[in-house]
């Protein structure tokens, strides 16, 4: 099925020539018009200055939800039918996790799109833990993320998602295209070659070989980034209409290495929603990209400069997202 508004955006801007311009309008990213693809999710991002939020995090994530977000929310979006702002709920700690990406010496994963991620439970012993494995392609051309076909094994999950950021300069928004596969194993024993990967997921072999520029050696080693402790706070919403509702991640990442977590090394914001079956009524988009814009405008003083990819702090050196 394809992502289409129900609505066109040229009728939402007329239906709301008060409060929007056409100068907004033209900033905003719009739902990809591709036949037979289903994109299931839509996640806006931003960086965020790591030393604005030293000390302890929850009560950093408490400040930023109360001070920043629920402000911002009630100031740039229209109010619900009952006349309540479209903030609902707070951030509590959901996810304490250790989190670590790997890639061969010569960035074969990265320079070809793809990113290898390992995720497990603070709490649990190395070498025992239940660790969750994520292979993503992603792209900023729809067609050639969608054209990625791998598969997992033990109860994978599979997502197509579109991802909104921010260029480092130029326009307000850049969007691009992921396809994912998790799949969780007890015990894992951590994959020492590029083949160790690509046999858990059937199908990436082929896909690397079809988007690398050159061919990609199978028996490479494998080298991991920096670890990270990452906390992860969530359940904070805004109503979007439709009844449909973005939840907010706030998630700060730590040195594994630093057990006083006084300073983050990253820190990112999102949001994101579910499409319905691939659709997103138009008044749906138009109000979570109006919250990005304004975001990016009321916390412009708090965006880190440089990249705003998260992945790209977390791979072997040498390597970024590309």
């Amino acid at each position: 099925m394809t992502l289409v508004p129900r609505g066109s955006w040229r009728s939402v801007a007329g239906r709301s020539a008060g409060a929007i311009t056409v100068a907004l309008i033209l900033q905003l990213p719009q739902p990809a018009l591709a036949g037979g693809i289903t994109i299931d999710s839509r996640e806006y991002k931003l960086l965020l200055t790591p030393t604005d939020f030293a000390g302890d995090p929850n009560a950093r994530a408490a400040e930023f939800w109360d001070g920043r977000l629920k402000p911002i929310i009630s100031t740039h979006l229209d109010r619900r039918e009952s006349g309540e702002s479209r903030a609902k709920k707070s951030f509590v700690l959901r996810h304490q996790r250790r989190v670590s990406f790997k890639d061969t010496a010569g960035c074969t994963l990265s320079l070809a799109g793809f990113s290898y991620r390992e995720r497990a439970a603070l709490t649990a012993e190395r070498g025992a833990a239940t660790v969750e494995t994520t292979l993503k392609f992603r792209s900023p051309d729809i067609f050639i993320s969608n054209a990625s076909s791998f598969a997992g094994q033990r109860e994978a999950k599979s997502k197509f998602e579109e991802d909104i950021s921010i260029p480092i300069q130029g326009a307000k928004t850049r969007s691009s295209y992921s396809h994912s596969v998790s799949q969780k194993q007890a015990g894992l024993s951590p994959p020492a070659t590029l083949k160790d990967v690509m046999d858990t997921y059937p199908g990436a072999w082929s896909w690397l070989e079809s988007v690398s520029t050159k061919p990609p050696q199978l028996g490479a080693n494998l080298i991991a980034g920096p670890v990270f402790a990452e906390l992860v706070f969530s359940r904070a919403e805004v109503d979007l209409g439709h009844d449909a509702d973005a939840e907010f991640d706030f998630t700060f990442w730590y040195p594994a290495s630093d057990a006083s977590r006084t300073q983050p090394a990253l820190v990112e914001i999102s949001f994101s929603y579910n499409t319905d079956d691939g659709e997103v009524d138009s008044n749906i988009a138009l109000r979570a990209s109006k919250l990005f814009v304004a975001m990016q405008s009321e916390l412009s003083a708090m965006i880190a400069p440089g990249s705003q990819s998260k992945t790209s702090w977390a791979l072997p050196s040498d390597c970024q997202e590309n």
